[in-house]
């Protein structure tokens, strides 16, 4: 053969290629970005538009409906969802695939800025990514006694934000709660009503006297000095003594009418952790970023600001949530995987030959391979992750394979006494065109997988990648590399011939005359395969051990902040006391994930526990936590998730496992059709974390204009709007400057008057020629108002809310379609179902148009490498045969039918195929030198059967890691490597048994085929 006679003078050329390849790919492996998941791109934008204290009803009419009727015509919008809740809206803008997130997220910027919206309105329009999610959480608390939570928001502003925002690849720091300073005046209503000064003319005069004019310049010897006017007051002291009236004995201070206090901002998050009152502090990565190195750069960052006493000594710095030592636990058990694997496959080889030097020869390029994989990954921008990491675990069985066949068909040379330079010759002209036929029909397998969108063509694009890589350069190394490191091997003795009357003999020769077995053999396995299939849960990404989790917690609306923050502190108390938490931060008032509108009712607690040696499986924690938390708040209900899964959810816009959404034009009927629907859901059993959706109505305190009473006394509505908005929100009229910064002086009412309705009502205000009660020119009435509504394609909306017991997606849903029968859809109303379950169903409908992509593909190259329709049917008849293994282990084990266990399942087609290449390519040639078909295919599984036969356990060796499931992140791999193993398996019986009589069913009676080399 011409290539090894190449290979054998252009050795040193060949060593220098594949070793500088490795040592490469050595170098990449540490230099290359690393991450839980690959980098993804969610096709969704969000819009979150705020405006005060407006009501929802007030926010649907003036903000939801114009902004949502303009986003909705945006070229690339497919889909529009909004969530109206007390002075704010979110938009979730769906997509259509092919539209770049980017792009979207201008065009609809450009749509929101041409939307008349209320004054004071202030908008947010942010594309979905998934490095806004925080890699590293910690608290700032304080250590022993207590200490002031303005002085602790400082502390994270000024110094350990600066500190970290400087950290290479570091994308966003975000410090939330606390308290932030502000200058407060609280207004006297009596004694300003007294000097006949509104609350509006009041913040107007002391405006007029925070002044900082840069009012130009003059020459003086020669120099040019800016001319800076500054009316500012300096501290507090000067701000009480600033004129705002004149009186009988002069001028009138401020002090004289508001009290003058450093205080602070009205809270609008409240962050707690087991120590109390704290700040919490959330670190993002840059796109492209390494998790791991992230991470290590802002705690070196940390423990500089503690070595050089930069951060104060009665603070303290708590790590809640760290996704590096996830990462860094799950590389390494993927690493220990794919070692376990290696060894594992080597023994398999070693054993089968028998000869430590042919084992040798077939074990070295095995690591070669590795090695380069990383660096083409590196050239082609792949980034380490439990996906592409998960690909060459996955591979090590194939890339065995290729070097186990080209050396065995070597050493069977050899057996047959021919000289080693002889037997490297012909043995890889005889495995040649069968290695690069199961090579690519393995490769043709996943190439479909580039067609998948969303989550699932991230991952299992990762995946694939990685796995192609791998397995074409195992080809190209085992090609080149395996013929001239057999040319060390050692002559053998020639190995007896066998007999007619062998084992392999007869049971090849029984099969083909009782050729309906194998007619028999496929109606059984096709029955067997049906009834696994009807048997097996569904799901959509495999859960795993993240070692965190998040509760969700949800109080009824109109709860006030401080009332949601001390409900809740009964939680903080359990948690502190579960020996399997470590740490935890309850986040009120907002939401870990993207930007949003959060209901001050409303927050979540981020959970962080002890190592996995420690503790039993994340599954029993919670259940354990949910039991704990039954009836410890009855007004509170909550949601359980893990953190990483809750993000993608998020990421994705489907936070719930199972979403029903009412839809319609009339919220009355759609409530009442929640009400009957939600009866019979919440006792499913399958459903857990149940919610109706009835999200109930919030309080409101309505102010409404007396025009005839504002008419004789001269003052127009918009003034009295102005007085009051100063007098419950209040208003910045100043700012102190402070080293390095400023502080904001807001003018309103003390909080006696503001938070109660009663006095706000009794307090003076001067209008007309004397004061007067405000509440005798503003009418307060106490309406109820919808607490949250919905909306989806321009449509009302209800949304009810549930997860699982099992994880059964697949069942819970049927077991929710089934309810949903009983109870009558009133007219104009639809009725869907979605969140995880959706995108699980979408997800199977294009894994199985992958599948039949993958199988015309794989029937291409069969009828190229077998010249032959007839036996490229025979071979590819073999996958859907093996799958049945595949499925009944997937029901043995409980692994339920998701992304992963359907992605080893295609993987199996291009596996099994291989097995049929190998034994029908070498009976084609014993055909065409005259035999008769029977005569072949016995030779041919003489022939073929120990390559068969160890390729299939080196496989199995290399997936058995997997399968086991060990470490960290093992979860999302493990039902690939379960689902490849069983079909595997049952794959050789197939070969074996089922082949031969398939092939005399199916094929001529003498073949006719084009000459092919020999095998």
């Amino acid at each position: 053969m011409k290539l090894v006679v190449w290979l054998r003078r252009h050795a040193s050329l060949v060593w220098i290629a594949v070793l500088g390849l490795a040592a490469t790919g050595a170098v990449s492996i540490f230099q290359l970005p690393s991450g839980i998941y690959p980098e993804m791109q969610f096709p969704r934008v969000i819009v979150v538009a705020k405006a005060g204290q407006l009501s929802p009803d007030l926010v649907e009419a003036q903000m939801t409906r114009p902004l949502e009727q303009a986003l909705a015509i945006v070229p690339g919008i497919r889909h529009v969802r909004a969530r109206t809740i007390r002075g704010a809206v979110e938009l979730s803008l769906l997509l259509t695939d092919g539209t770049d997130p980017l792009t979207a997220q201008y065009a609809c910027q450009a749509a929101v800025d041409h939307v008349e919206l209320p004054r004071g309105a202030t908008t947010v329009v942010q594309r979905v990514l998934p490095t806004s999610v925080p890699v590293i959480t910690f608290n700032v608390s304080p250590r022993g006694a207590a200490t002031d939570l303005r002085r602790l928001r400082e502390v994270a502003e000024r110094i350990i934000k600066p500190a970290i925002v400087r950290v290479p690849g570091v994308g966003g720091v975000e410090v939330a709660g606390g308290r932030v300073r502000q200058i407060q005046l609280l207004i006297h209503p009596l004694e300003l009503a007294a000097l006949h000064l509104t609350p509006s003319q009041l913040a107007q005069k002391i405006e007029a006297q925070d002044q900082v004019i840069a009012a130009g310049r003059v020459w003086d010897q020669h120099q040019t000095l800016p001319v800076v006017y500054d009316a500012q007051a300096a501290d507090l002291a000067q701000l009480r003594q600033l004129p705002i009236a004149s009186g009988p004995a002069g001028p009138v201070p401020l002090s004289a009418v508001a009290d003058v206090r450093d205080g602070n901002e009205d809270p609008d998050v409240i962050i707690a952790s087991a120590r109390g009152e704290a700040v919490a502090v959330s670190v993002a990565r840059l796109p492209g970023a390494s998790t791991p190195a992230v991470v290590d750069g802002v705690r070196g960052a940390l423990a500089r600001l503690r070595a050089g006493h930069t951060l104060p000594p009665d603070v303290e710095i708590e790590p809640v949530y760290d996704q590096a030592d996830l990462v860094d636990q799950s590389m390494a058990s993927v690493r220990d995987a794919i070692l376990i694997g290696i060894a594992l496959s080597l023994l398999v080889i070693a054993v089968s030959l028998r000869d430590w030097r042919a084992g040798l020869v077939a074990a070295v390029p095995v690591p070669l391979t590795l090695l380069g994989t990383f660096a083409v990954m590196r050239w082609l921008g792949v980034t380490l992750n439990l996906m592409s990491l998960g690909g060459l675990a996955v591979a090590i069985g194939l890339v065995v394979d290729d070097a186990i066949v080209v050396t065995e068909g070597i050493v069977r040379r050899l057996e047959d006494g021919h000289p080693v330079a002889e037997a490297v010759e012909l043995g890889t002209r005889d495995m040649f065109a069968a290695v690069i036929g199961t090579t690519f029909t393995t490769v043709v397998v996943f190439a479909p997988l580039a067609l998948l969108t969303g989550v699932t063509g991230s991952f299992l694009g990762a995946l694939a990648v990685t796995l192609a890589i791998a397995v074409l350069l195992s080809m190209v190394i085992a090609l080149t590399l395996i013929p001239i490191l057999a040319g060390r091997l050692r002559q053998r003795q020639r190995r007896h011939a066998p007999s007619d009357t062998d084992r392999i003999s007869r049971v090849i020769r029984w099969l083909v005359r009782h050729r309906a077995t194998a007619a028999g053999a496929v109606v059984a396995l096709a029955v067997a395969g049906y009834a696994a299939w009807g048997g097996l849960g569904t799901g959509f990404l495999p859960q795993m051990d993240e070692g965190a989790f998040v509760i969700d917690f949800f109080l009824p609306a109109g709860t006030s902040l401080e009332e949601t923050a001390r409900a809740t502190a009964t939680v903080d108390d359990m948690l502190a006391h579960t020996p399997e938490v470590a740490a935890f931060t309850r986040r009120t008032g907002t939401e870990l994930g993207p930007a949003t509108a959060t209901m001050q009712s409303r927050g979540d607690i981020m959970v962080r526990l002890v190592p996995r040696d420690r503790r039993d499986g994340i599954r029993a924690v919670i259940d354990r936590v949910r039991d704990a938390l039954h009836g410890k708040v009855p007004e509170a209900r909550f949601e359980y998730v893990q953190v990483l899964q809750d993000v993608l959810n998020d990421l994705q816009g489907a936070p719930a496992p199972i979403e029903i959404q009412i839809l319609g034009d009339n919220p009355r009927t759609l409530e009442s059709y929640a009400e009957l629907a939600g009866d019979k859901l919440e006792k499913l059993p399958q459903l857990a974390d149940f919610f109706n959706g009835r999200e109930g109505q919030t309080p409101i305190l309505d102010a409404r204009s007396l025009p005839a009473q504002l008419a004789r006394l001269g003052v127009d509505a918009q003034a009295v709007g102005a007085d009051l908005s100063i007098a419950l929100a209040g208003r910045e009229v100043a700012q102190v400057l402070r080293p390095e910064r400023t502080i904001g002086v807001r003018l309103r009412y003390p909080d006696d008057v503001r938070y109660d309705a009663e006095a706000l009502a009794r307090s003076p205000i001067a209008y007309g020629p004397r004061a007067l009660p405000l509440g005798q020119v503003v009418a307060f009435d106490r309406p109820l108002a919808p607490a949250v509504l919905r909306r989806d394609g321009l449509r009302s909306a209800v949304l009810m809310t549930a997860s699982t017991r099992s994880g059964d997606l697949g069942g819970a849903e049927a077991a929710v379609r089934e309810a949903l029968r009983g109870v009558p859809v009133p007219p104009a109303t639809q009725v869907e179902i979605g969140g995880q379950a959706a995108s699980a169903r979408g997800a199977r409908n294009e894994l199985v148009g992958v599948a039949l992509t993958a199988v015309v593909l794989v029937l291409l190259i069969l009828i190229l490498q077998l010249h032959s329709l007839r036996y490229a049917l025979v071979v590819l008849i073999g996958a859907p045969l093996s799958t049945v293994g595949g499925l009944l282990v997937l029901v043995a084990t409980g692994i339920p039918l998701d992304v992963s266990s359907m992605t080893g399942l295609i993987l199996l087609v291009g596996l099994v195929v291989k097995n049929g290449i190998l034994l029908l390519e070498n009976a084609q040639h014993h055909v065409a030198e005259g035999e008769s078909l029977q005569a072949a295919l016995i030779a041919a599984a003489r022939r073929r059967l120990r390559p068969i036969l160890m390729t299939t356990a080196a496989t199995l060796a290399g997936l058995a890691p997997l399968a086991l499931g060990l470490g960290a992140g093992s979860e999302l791999q493990r039902p690939l490597a379960v689902a490849v193993i069983g079909g595997l398996t049952l794959a050789t019986l197939v070969t074996l048994v089922v082949t031969p009589g398939l092939t005399v069913l199916l094929a001529r009676e003498p073949a006719v085929h084009a000459p092919v080399p020999p095998a």
